[in-house]
């Protein structure tokens, strides 16, 4: 099922019936998890992945629900584009045969190529990883491209929310331990993924060895009523707010 991910989808609505448990990890092989979920919920920010969830969905053995949040402006996007050799079965990286969907999609900053060991080289000047789904991610690499803070903030996509990546979480929170995380998104606080990851999030947190406080610091609107102002100035400058949030090392507000 394919949904319009803008303000005409409440995407917390969706992650509120994903009966994935927040204590599921255990820090072991992760093979049973899709079988124990109900569905799978993607967002794609790429031509490549969203060809190889749907690619992935036709060539398994079994049959789960597959929800798909499709952002219509992301069509035109100049910088939403994959190279062709995404699409092929010729072995891209080390020690992955050939290609598939990514469940998360690491930075592209920082020690290149990115290592997907378990426990890849460190990255210790990174201040601030901020995780985020969708194609909030554009406005937020090319605001940190603008400021000039590639080597202090990292930027991580989920691309599958549920079930949850907590290996490749748990990966990416080992990758940068100077780094606080922050979970970004740009719907209100309680109609987007916030409450579905957050939870999980300090699973991870946990699992690395890290203090929880019992909230992981969000940049985002505020919770609403309404899905939208209705007023595009008052928008562009929420907007605006929320990503100047995320990528300000000083901010650090739990909400």
């Amino acid at each position: 099922m394919v949904l319009c991910h803008n303000y005409a989808t409440n995407v917390d609505c969706i992650m509120n019936m994903q009966i994935d448990h927040k204590d599921w990890f255990t820090g072991s092989h992760l093979g049973t998890q899709i079988q124990a979920a109900n569905w799978q919920v993607v967002n794609c920010t790429t031509p490549a992945n969203y060809f190889h969830v749907l690619r992935r969905q036709i060539h398994r053995q079994f049959r789960k629900p597959l929800i798909v949040f499709s952002p219509k402006n992301l069509l035109r996007h100049p910088k939403c584009k994959s190279p062709l050799n995404e699409f092929d079965d010729v072995p891209d990286d080390q020690g992955i045969v050939g290609v598939r969907f990514k469940r998360l999609i690491m930075d592209d900053q920082g020690i290149m190529p990115k290592s997907r060991a378990p426990r890849p080289p460190q990255e210790d000047s990174f201040k601030r990883v901020v995780f985020c789904t969708g194609k909030v991610f554009y406005e937020l690499h090319a605001e940190r491209e603008r400021q000039g803070k590639q080597n202090e903030l990292a930027i991580v996509r989920l691309e599958q929310l549920a079930p949850f990546p907590f290996d490749l979480v748990c990966r990416e929170l080992y990758r940068y331990p100077n780094a606080e995380p922050i979970w970004c998104q740009e719907e209100p606080m309680n109609m987007g993924a916030y409450f579905h990851v957050q939870p999980r999030l300090e699973s991870c947190m946990r699992a690395e060895g890290r203090a929880t406080t019992g909230r992981v610091t969000y940049a985002g609107r505020a919770p609403s009523a309404s899905t939208a102002t209705g007023y595009a100035e008052v928008h562009a400058q929420e907007q605006a707010r929320l990503i100047e949030d995320a990528l300000n090392l000083e901010y650090a507000v739990p909400w």
